[in-house]
């Protein structure tokens, strides 16, 4: 087909127009004119961070400086013109090569009295004490006043000798070198070498090797901690000497462990103490040094390290006592409880025990503050695995009786549950639990059940309601249930009242969890086992009176039942009669009220059926069947009227066959408990 002239002549001019390659040439002087106007232009593009220049163009700069002032040649010199006599003489200047980066290396390896790190510890030791004056007046001393020869320049170091003690080396000699080791250090103001780091990389690897073990361990770790102490208490310094009881607690700790499996066949509970008491004692990295220990003591002997454990819950209870930001106290106990995680199991919890009965003796102590040791111990049981509430309840009764004008208050009781209850499993929307919490009133009680119900952690409210409980609040658990039956109505909210009404707040909660979960489960509440769970909570108690709960069912308790005729009226409608049904069986066969009274009640229920015709369900039949028949089950003749009277109501509303085969049976039983033996 031919192509149109039109077409012809659009293809002729794109030929022209279009270039025949996709690159262009530019001159190099065009693309840094381009470029020195962009960086002009755009300062935060040309550079992101500091304007100073780096170490390479500062080298840059002075090179060429020098080079210039060197060059006569150049026009613009960079000496004044009045500084021609001071330049360089070219006639001795001799060009030499830079040095190499292996050859920086060798000269920084050369250095002099290189130590390990272990000596770098006690630098702010050394620095505590004052330098001579005749160092300060020599010129010569001043570079190492200012650099200390100490001072670590390269990743080679010189390990110092270390001390060897033989078999007949005793506990009050290896004290006796600590003490001439600490000596010295306090002497050498100098502060160039210290010594007691050197006695303590001894002292790892003697018992690393096994040469001191038990009681050896025992005195030689408390000898040199008590002469620290001595020596903090007269020279001053605490900080400085507490630096050094941990380099001596760590080099025991890791001279112990060193020795694999050997140390945990035959464990030395006397030595592990002994360093346990001593981490206790460590004014600085406590709980640090005390993790880094524990983990190194199997699971199976922790009832032997049981004292060393509680000289650290008892500085853990110092360190409480002297907080003075709240805040912090969740933030200790989460760091405890991370070297305790075991205390949690049974034959574990006279630890814990023991450590509370601890606490209270600073109930009426001056100088510490009683509450935040408490909440802090409260929120590390809460927090540890393998507590339960009624533990948990236990120690706030325990600790609420040391100071009887402080209770816990209401925001930290529920602070307490929810950091359980999150740790047994966690918690949906625990931040905004926490935040229902932010009252400072009882009002708490009802924000936080609320929120749990919102929630729909039904199960989580009833667990509170049972700590509150244990724990002496009945009040607040009647609190809890307004505000978890505050958005309901109907049956529950009816319920409910019922429960509150005859003092059974507990009951109320368990009323209102079953009626959820029924409908979590899409069940009729009364036609299902729910309902009479709930009834059953409510009236399987002594000493209930169950005319209240006939009134709250409309059935009136005071009026006699009979079948005779009466006026047509209105008939119930079907979730009323299995209201009636549910109250009638469970009442019936309550364990608390006798056979008598309990065919009473559910011949009450079948008059209010009857009155409004309405024919009553086979349940019912059957447990009026139940009703009378139980003294037979317990050998007894049974009341041949009370009989014949339910054999009646069978044959109207199951028909002549049902009654028939039922007093059949009765017959046999009766024949059956009579029969001559």
């Amino acid at each position: 087909m031919a192509v149109s002239p039109t077409s012809q002549c659009y293809q002729a001019a794109r030929r022209h127009l279009r270039p025949h390659c996709d690159g262009i040439w530019v001159p190099e002087s065009l693309l840094v004119s381009t470029f020195e106007r962009y960086v002009a232009t755009f300062r935060t593009g040309a550079r992101h961070g500091s304007s100073v220049p780096g170490p390479m163009e500062h080298r840059k700069r002075m090179a060429k400086r020098q080079m210039g002032e060197l060059h006569f040649g150049q026009s613009h010199s960079a000496a004044p013109i009045w500084e021609l006599t001071s330049l360089v003489d070219l006639t001795q200047w001799k060009w030499s090569p830079p040095t190499s980066p292996a050859a920086r290396s060798l000269q920084n390896m050369s250095a002099t009295d290189m130590r390990g790190l272990s000596a770098t510890v006690v630098n702010p030791f050394r620095l505590l004490f004052s330098q001579p004056a005749e160092a300060a007046e020599d010129p010569h001393k001043l570079d190492k006043i200012l650099l200390p020869e100490n001072v670590i320049l390269s990743g080679v170091t010189e390990h110092p000798t270390l001390i060897s003690w033989d078999v007949d080396t005793t506990p009050l000699d290896v004290i006796d070198t600590a003490l001439e080791f600490l000596l010295h250090d306090i002497s050498n103001v100098t502060g160039v070498s210290a010594r007691f780091p050197i006695f303590c990389d001894s002292w790892q690897q003697a018992l690393a090797e096994g040469r001191f073990r038990g009681q050896a361990v025992d005195t030689v770790l408390a000898g040199v901690l008590d002469r620290l102490d001595a020596k903090s208490a007269s020279v001053g310094y605490a900080k400085a000497f507490g630096k050094l009881k941990l380099l001596l607690v760590e080099a025991t700790i890791n001279g112990m462990s060193s020795g694999g499996a050997d140390q945990v066949a035959s464990f030395d509970s006397v030595a592990w103490n002994s360093i346990l008491r001593g981490a206790s004692t460590i004014p600085m990295n406590t709980i640090r040094t005390f993790t880094k220990a524990i983990t190194c003591i199997p699971d199976a002997y922790l009832i032997s390290v049981s004292s060393g454990i509680l000289e650290n819950l008892n500085s853990f209870f110092k360190a409480l006592g002297r907080a003075t930001e709240r805040p912090t106290l969740p933030r200790q106990a989460s760091k405890m409880l991370v070297p305790l995680m075991n205390l949690g199991r049974p034959e574990l919890r006279f630890i814990l025990d023991d450590a509370t009965q601890r606490l209270l003796e600073y109930a009426h102590a001056d100088g510490v503050n009683f509450v935040n040791m408490r909440l802090g111990w409260l929120l590390f049981l809460a927090r540890l695995p393998g507590i339960d509430t009624e533990y948990l309840a236990q120690a706030c009764t325990a600790l609420e009786t040391g100071i009887a004008h402080s209770p816990l208050p209401a925001p930290e009781i529920c602070r307490l549950f929810l950091a359980w209850s999150n740790n047994q499993t966690p918690l949906r929307r625990y931040t905004h639990l926490l935040n229902a919490v932010g009252h400072y009133t009882t009002d708490c009680y009802s924000t936080l059940a609320d929120a749990l119900w919102k929630t729909r952690q039904f199960y989580r409210a009833k667990n509170f309601g049972m700590f509150l409980d244990a724990i002496g609040r009945e009040n607040a658990v009647t609190l809890l249930v307004r505000g978890v039956s505050h958005p309901r109505g109907g049956d529950p909210r009816m319920l409910a009242n019922v429960a509150l009404g005859i003092r059974k707040p507990r009951a109320a909660i368990d009323v209102l969890c079953l009626f959820e979960e029924c409908r979590r489960r899409k069940k009729p509440f009364w036609k299902s086992s729910f309902g009479f769970k709930a009834l059953e909570i409510l009236t399987w108690v002594p000493d209930i009176d169950h005319s209240k709960i006939l009134r709250l069912f409309r059935i009136d308790p005071s009026r006699r039942f009979g079948l005779r005729r009466r006026r047509r009226v209105k008939g119930l409608q079907q979730n009323v009669v299995a209201r009636i049904v549910a109250v009638s069986i469970v009442m019936g066969f309550s364990p608390f009220i006798t056979s008598r009274k309990g065919f009473r009640l559910m011949m009450k229920c079948y008059a209010k059926l009857a009155k409004h015709e309405n024919t009553p369900p086979r349940s019912f039949l059957q447990a009026l069947v139940h009703q009378i028949t139980r003294p037979l089950l317990d050998g007894q003749p049974g009341i041949t009227t009370r009989v014949q009277y339910i054999l009646g109501i069978v044959r109207q509303h199951a028909g002549r066959e049902e009654a028939g085969r039922i007093a059949t049976a009765i017959e046999r039983r009766r024949m059956f408990n009579f029969k001559p033996k």
